[in-house]
């Protein structure tokens, strides 16, 4: 095999790695992986592929009309910042305006070029290569190299337009998948509303629930994607009352036992309504076992100690306490103190031990003030039912 036609097979094989490897990462783009986070990996395939010694994506915005630097490697902080190009602005501004593939030997002394005056960057070759679906352009990989014969290789350039079409596709997923993330939240958050006219003690109840989810998971120092999924589950863990009767969720006096095991049906009924929903990840399995009990017993599966999620185990703590400082038709709502008694007295048992003192310990530092400024909110249950 000669030179040349080895030094192509070598390219294509790099190409199908950086193939493969983006499209994992398209693959997966709706979970909670921040875009930036998407991108960088991209642009690093990218360069990768030829041997470019720096890189940017930039995408077009269109509120402000500019191309943004949204990912980088090897440029500077103050590149970056002041790199804002119009259509048509610079060689990667015409690259985006035109749709087409422009190479330039010395960027410094390209005329129309935009560029950080001093930077590396306006003394090396590289390409603009447009990010583009079939409908619009979306965007520019700029890449830089020390040798311009490279970028003079048709065969580089076709391989590289492989790539940004690539690219284009794992962009338009992002938006796509954030899109419809958006979507289906609004969408599960105006449930949680009806929910909320069904059952008159849960007003706010998954707002406030979602919040004290988001600080306990914080302070437990899980990482970030499961402290997202946990606040979800919080404001959703109650999502599955839609399949049940007013009549049961209004009573005005405690569930009789055939009532009880209808009602103890929403935590499935939750789960079913969710798990269709690929985004919210773990969130389901969260809903379906936030009335399991720390020692077995609960319900629906039984789980115990960690076989339950561990979001679960939050959402049963914050559930709880809404439920013991709430008035009921039958009862009054507990104090604080004799709420947070209650708590510790189901540490080991029915809460998560760890859960239980992280609780106690913001409310007593960040929520009882607030709490005990307002009115005794209606919540949906006692600590002992649904």
């Amino acid at each position: 095999m000669d030179i040349e036609l080895q030094k192509k097979w070598e390219l294509l094989d790099r190409l199908i790695v950086s193939l493969t490897n983006i499209h994992e990462l398209s693959s997966a783009a709706y979970s909670h992986k921040l875009n930036e986070e998407l991108y960088e990996p991209v642009l690093e395939n990218a360069c990768n592929l030829i041997k470019a010694s720096r890189g940017s994506i930039m995408l077009f915005d269109e509120k402000s009309q500019t191309l943004n630097i949204i990912a980088s490697k090897g440029i500077s902080a103050e590149v970056i910042a002041s790199t804002r190009l119009k259509s048509g602005e610079g060689v990667a501004g015409l690259a985006f305006q035109t749709g087409k593939i422009i190479t330039t030997e010395d960027p410094g002394n390209e005329n129309g070029y935009v560029g950080y005056i001093g930077a590396p960057e306006q003394r090396e070759p590289f390409v603009a290569i447009p990010i583009r679906t079939r409908k619009k352009v979306l965007g520019v990989l700029n890449l830089h190299v020390a040798d311009y014969r490279v970028l003079k290789d048709e065969y580089v350039l076709k391989i590289l337009a492989v790539l940004a079409d690539k690219t284009a596709i794992t962009v338009e997923n992002v938006g796509l998948n954030e899109a419809m993330r958006g979507f289906y939240l609004e969408m599960v958050e105006t449930l949680t509303r009806v929910i909320d006219a069904k059952d008159s003690y849960t007003h706010d109840h998954g707002a406030r629930a979602s919040a004290r989810a988001r600080r306990i998971s914080e302070e437990m120092g899980l990482e970030e994607d499961l402290v997202r999924e946990i606040e979800y589950a919080a404001l959703l863990h109650d999502i599955g009352k839609i399949g049940i009767s007013e009549l049961i969720l209004r009573k005005p006096s405690r569930l009789t036992p055939q009532e009880y095991e209808t009602i103890k049906k929403h935590t499935a009924i939750g789960y079913q309504i969710l798990h269709p929903i690929q985004f919210l990840g773990r969130v389901p399995k969260m809903v379906l076992h936030h009335h399991e009990w720390f020692n077995g017993s609960g319900y629906p599966a039984g789980l115990k100690g960690e076989e339950i999620p561990i979001g679960s185990r939050v959402v049963s703590v914050i559930d709880a306490w809404d439920a013991m400082v709430s008035d009921r038709p039958y009862r009054k709502a507990l104090s604080f103190d004799r709420a947070i008694e209650e708590l510790e007295k189901g540490r080991g048992e029915q809460f998560d031990p760890k859960v239980v003192d992280v609780f106690v310990q913001l409310f007593r530092n960040e929520w009882s003030k607030l709490d005990g400024a307002e009115s005794a909110d209606n919540h949906s249950h006692t600590a002992g039912q649904p």
